[in-house]
């Protein structure tokens, strides 16, 4: 075949079959450019530290939480730190004690400047060690006045002292003794039982109620209530009920140790102690 005939209809000379393959294919034995080296070995170290934190095939931590807490930043948190799965159990208030014994950790809420049932003291005599718990305090929550929409104070975003007397406070459950005093009911048969009753007779316009923030706006409704933040000029006018991680002392393994961590804001960088 004469060269005119190879050019064919473009008219160029197609290059030589073997000049296609002049660089050498790479054999099994070659080794990879910095930059996949690089990032093997980084791959291998994650991998080396997931391994050493929570094994392969780890069971589920359950994380439990009370009404108001949000814990999707810590879950978050823990998605990066480990491997191990992280499940999320909300916690009604009647079924505290249960989550007690069923859950790793626990977020609870207490009364300002108290502690958590049974955390923080020597367990009692002839007591076993799954009833005495472990508790780390996290954060203080701000405390809000919860009003009916139509109340002339709902065109507020926050109240002070002198407001709260004008307000008749409803007696319920979760009413802290470190705040002013609510109205005694007459009859004790009609005191709500629970902060969800109370908000319902709140919206009837029967009085107000004081209620930790978070818990008072995962309670209440847009159309039914206004959420007022008992503040002036951001500061907290009250003391604020406390959001603690508690956790049962035989179950104080190396996972729970690392969870608390994460809840505490401790980042791979911080110390155990920080």
């Amino acid at each position: 075949m004469s060269a005119h005939s190879r050019r064919g209809r473009t008219g160029r000379t197609p290059k030589k079959a073997a000049s296609r393959y002049t660089q050498t294919p790479r054999s099994k034995t070659s080794k990879p450019s910095a930059k996949q080296a690089t990032a093997k070995q980084a791959a291998a170290k994650q991998a080396a530290i997931i391994s050493t934190r929570a094994g392969v095939g780890a069971p589920a931590l359950r994380l439990g939480f009370v009404r108001g807490v949000s814990p999707k930043k810590w879950a978050e948190r823990w998605a990066r730190a480990s491997a191990q799965p992280l499940e999320l159990v909300p916690v009604a208030p009647h079924e505290l004690d249960d989550a007690r014994e069923h859950v790793d950790v626990l977020l609870e809420r207490v009364s300002p400047g108290a502690e958590p049932v049974d955390a923080g003291t020597a367990a009692s005599a002839g007591a076993s060690d799954h009833q005495h718990r472990h508790a780390v305090r996290l954060y203080a929550e701000t405390v809000a006045l919860v009003v009916s929409a139509d109340h002339e104070l709902a065109a507020q975003d926050e109240v002070d002292l002198e407001d709260l007397a004008l307000v008749p406070l409803l007696d319920h459950p979760d009413h802290a003794a470190q705040w002013p005093a609510p109205l005694p009911w007459q009859d004790p048969s009609w005191a709500p039982t629970d902060s969800l009753t109370t908000l319902e007779l709140v919206a009837t316009g029967l009085g107000g109620a004081l209620l930790a923030q978070p818990l008072a706006r995962h309670l209440s409704s847009k159309r039914a209530h206004k959420v007022l933040t008992v503040t002036h000029g951001g500061q907290s006018l009250l003391p604020g009920t406390e959001i603690w991680a508690t956790w049962a002392a035989s179950r104080d393994a190396d996972d729970v140790q690392h969870l608390i961590g994460v809840l505490r804001g401790r980042t791979s960088r911080s110390s155990r102690a920080s």
